[in-house]
């Protein structure tokens, strides 16, 4: 081929590329500010279909809205092609209307009303029950597009051969309310649970996002319905990382801490059962499996490869050492630029009302009633389509999950999960540390001046959430270790001066000066090699309560030798953890003791005895 001909082909296929990209484009931004705010979500015939627009903020007079409905999908995939606007299959009905004579009202709204019937008696013909294309336009008096939106008609009917059977999981928690106030949209999706009790909902929530005081009015929202609440932490962690840096025993209690929490407000699902809402992968469901997880509900981007399409069914997933169950979320009607939660509610209800209605081969979905930020608005809408739609029978996901696996060439379809080696790395050195420390002031204190520590422990243990920054974990563990360390400063231990001994044993008096305002528990030990205290009951340290104040105590020393050698005092945390403080002094015994006094005595005998028989030997030479 001639260079001036690949030239050609190449503009060619970039104009076709252009044209393309500018189509796809024009299909998502072309709504002009026209909106669904509302419409029947399902339809009979002989009913009203009821439209609630949202108009353009400027009008002019001559502008029209034309409503037409084409004829109903036949498959999945011309389904989402449709809700783009693309290969519509032929018109059924249209009417035009002035939108003089549609009466909106200040705000733009305006509502559009047709008979439903499969006789010619309606304003609209639908003879077969099924999924139907409306396209709404809006164009000016001299027919300029000024907007294009798609929905969707449910006209339902008759029976199909089977219901689609549909898992809905939510993982609720502040969404897009302000950090100083996360009961606003706990209290949202309480009202919603309390207004659909009969379709299970499988919910992931931390209860650090609801608060204690929104736990008394919420308990009536779970109690009593098809509702099911998955265990889980009182906070959000990386349970991976938590668990690999050795710090199983926050694991456990956060899992605790959240448990009786969560049950406090509903009906808790099985131990084995973990929504992983993105965060599943090799490292993160493998932990999982040493505390008894065995099924799991994951998103695609979790598995690897990232399969095409979703499976729809139970399928097993493999990790680097063990094999579990479960469900993938199927990615359902995406959300579009001109959406309300009413038009996407209505597409997502469109969505499983076509796969119910052509699909024969009874797949299992999984939906996310809160992914992509979805609102509580948007699933009460939802949720009340469900509930009228007798196409869908909703399970909950741990009756989901023990259904039977979707079958693969020789044995059931597999999934491997991805591995995402940053799911472990994280320094916990300086959590570690501040643990020490305040373990050691919790050992000093009586349990009635415990408040403020055990209150410090719980802030701690809850700065190991995902959600804090790491710079805020990292000050506030620093900052627990200098206030400690500030408050056992506040003891004073004997200073360096010299202990004089005159006999083998005696007793010796110490002086301590607590500062603090409160009794202190420390641990005493008098280190020396030539010293030994015989008030200790293990021989090397006891422990002791310091009253505010100085506190003096007499303890019996006992010296191994004489002479002048050294001898330290420290005080130490009763757990051992910390030592609060340290003192050097010289120990002085002027008595001897032991072979040394022996000693002494024999010099004695032996020069008195030479002694007296020096003297016995001169007086016989004198004779």
């Amino acid at each position: 081929m001639k260079f001036h001909q690949l030239l050609g082909a190449f503009l060619l296929t970039l104009g076709i590329s252009i044209a393309a990209g500018t189509s796809a484009a024009a299909n998502q931004e072309s709504a002009g500010g026209l909106q669904v705010m509302s419409q029947s979500l399902v339809t009979q015939n002989d009913e009203v279909f009821d439209l609630v627009l949202q108009l353009p903020g400027v009008l002019s007079g001559g502008d029209q809205i034309t409503v037409t409905v084409h004829e109903r999908v036949t498959n999945e995939e011309q389904f989402i092609a449709s809700s783009r606007g693309e290969n519509l299959s032929g018109v059924l009905a249209s009417q035009r209307f002035d939108v003089s004579d549609l009466q909106p009202d200040v705000w733009g709204i305006a509502k559009v009303s047709f008979f439903i019937s499969d006789t010619e008696i309606g304003d609209i013909q639908l003879v077969q029950s099924g999924v139907y294309p409306i396209s709404i336009e809006m164009r000016t008096k001299g027919q300029e597009l000024v907007g294009r939106v798609i929905t969707h008609l449910i006209r339902v009917g008759g029976s199909l051969p089977g219901e689609l059977p549909v898992v809905f999981v939510a993982h609720v928690r502040e969404l897009n309310v302000p950090s100083t106030d996360t009961s606003g949209a706990i209290n949202s999706w309480a009202k919603v649970v309390r207004r659909h009790p009969s379709v299970p909902l499988s919910i992931t929530s931390h209860p650090v996002f609801i608060g204690e005081s929104s736990f008394p009015s919420l308990a009536p929202s779970f109690a009593d319905t098809e509702h099911e609440i998955v265990r889980n932490p009182f906070t959000p962690i990386n349970e991976a990382a938590l668990i690999n840096a050795g710090l199983g025993n926050e694991v456990l209690s956060l899992m605790k801490m959240g448990t009786e929490s969560l049950a406090t407000i509903g009906n808790l699902a099985p131990p084995t059962l973990w929504v992983g809402h993105g965060e599943a992968d090799d490292a993160q469901v493998e932990v999982r499996w040493d505390r008894g997880i065995r099924e799991l509900i994951v998103e695609s981007a979790s598995l690897s490869p990232i399969p095409d399409t979703s499976p729809r069914g139970p399928v097993e997933f493999i990790s680097s050492e063990s094999t579990f169950r479960g469900l993938v979320v199927d990615a359902l009607s995406r959300r579009q630029p001109h959406d309300t939660p009413a038009s996407e509610a209505q597409r997502l209800l469109a969505h499983l009302a076509t796969v119910a209605s052509t699909n024969q081969s009874d797949p299992l979905l999984t939906v996310d009633l809160t992914a992509n930020n979805r609102s509580p608005e948007f699933a009460d809408i939802f949720l009340q389509g469900i509930e009228e739609l007798d196409w869908i029978s909703p399970l909950k996901a741990s009756d989901a999950v023990t259904r039977t696996l979707l079958p693969g060439d020789t044995q059931p379809r597999q999934h491997r999960l991805r591995v995402r080696l940053s799911s472990t790395d994280q320094n916990f050195a300086g959590y570690r540390d501040a643990r020490r420390h305040l373990a050691a002031i919790r050992s000093m204190v009586r349990d009635e001046d415990a408040g403020d520590y055990d209150a410090l422990a719980q802030e701690l243990l809850l700065s190991l959430s995902r959600e804090v920054p790491t710079l805020t974990q990292i000050d506030l563990w620093e900052s627990t270790v200098d206030l400690i360390r500030l408050q056992t400063s506040l003891i004073d231990i004997p200073p360096d001066e010299s202990i004089q001994l005159t006999s083998q044993k005696a007793s010796v008096p110490f002086s301590f000066q607590n500062r603090a305002g409160i009794p202190l528990r420390v641990e005493l030990r008098i280190i020396s090699e030539r010293v030994t205290v015989e008030d200790f009951d293990d021989g090397e340290s006891t422990t002791l309560v310091l009253e505010p104040g100085v506190t003096t105590h007499r303890f019996r020393l006992r010296a191994l030798g004489s002479g002048s050698f050294p001898v330290s005092i420290e005080l130490h945390s009763p757990d051992g953890g910390i030592l609060v403080g340290r003192a050097q002094a010289a120990l002085r015994a002027t008595t001897p003791t032991g072979v040394g006094l022996g000693l002494t005595i024999g010099a004695a005998v032996f020069l008195a005895s030479w002694w007296l028989l020096d003297t016995r030997r001169r007086k016989s030479r004198r004779l």
